[in-house]
């Protein structure tokens, strides 16, 4: 349904919840199934995917399964761990704790308590879907862009592989929700797993999409290194 509120509009697709995998083997339950595939449906229509978690139960296969969906598809993500009335405040920062552990592959996703029962928290997860959606849809100058990569170049640059050093020519952020950067580059076998964690997280640090997945596509293209760009060469 839609939903009003201080001046902003959500479109909600609600989902049937799905329960642990154990129950549904136990069951077959065709109704269980047509839920799977109506939560998949929604997670490819969505721009901000709000996971309900049971906080007392914790994090369930099948719910991490659908967050592995969402995170494949790159959609923006609040995890919101429900029914926090029935915990205390231990308790409670056991279960993030818990969903945090689980959850590892999304670890940028924020998480958030609320209860529906009560309506306690259920402000404060509608404001952090307001924020993940400005940051999904966040836009960075090419040359602020540039200049960002150039300093991860400098301050901690990737391996010399074979007597040849990575080259990065030109860093266009092409697309948004997610933010995705181009990266015009020598050769993409070069940039080892370390720098592109690092250059990942200087781009989170960097800009306000720390919440939201991005994405960088480094491409082969022979062209002047950004270093010879600025000298003139």
């Amino acid at each position: 349904g839609r939903i009003e509120r201080a001046g902003g509009r959500y479109l909600v697709v609600d989902t049937a919840g799905l329960r642990r995998k154990a129950r549904v083997a136990k069951t077959g339950d065709a109704v269980e199934a047509m839920s799977v595939i109506k939560a998949i449906r929604a997670v490819e229509r969505a721009e901000v995917v709000i996971l309900m978690c049971d906080a007392p139960e914790g994090v369930a296969e099948q719910d991490a399964k659908v967050l592995g969906l969402a995170t494949d598809r790159g959609r923006a993500i609040v995890v919101g761990l429900n029914k926090i009335d029935k915990l205390s405040q231990a308790e409670l920062r056991e279960a993030r704790r818990k969903a945090r552990d689980v959850l590892t592959f999304a670890a940028w996703a924020p998480i958030t308590s609320l209860s529906a029962k009560t309506g306690r928290g259920v402000d404060r997860l509608l404001q952090k879907v307001d924020e993940v959606h400005a940051s999904f849809n966040q836009r960075v100058p090419t040359g602020e862009l540039n200049r960002v990569v150039e300093h991860a170049l400098q301050t901690k640059p990737p391996r010399i592989r074979s007597g040849r050093r990575a080259s990065i020519y030109y860093a266009p952020q092409v697309g948004t929700h997610p933010p995705s950067i181009a990266l015009f580059v020598n050769d993409p076998d070069l940039f080892d797993p370390a720098f592109r964690r690092y250059l990942e997280n200087l781009f989170r640090d960097t800009y306000p999409v720390r919440e939201v997945p991005v994405r960088f596509d480094f491409r082969r293209r022979e062209r002047k290194s950004l270093s010879e760009l600025k000298g003139g060469g």
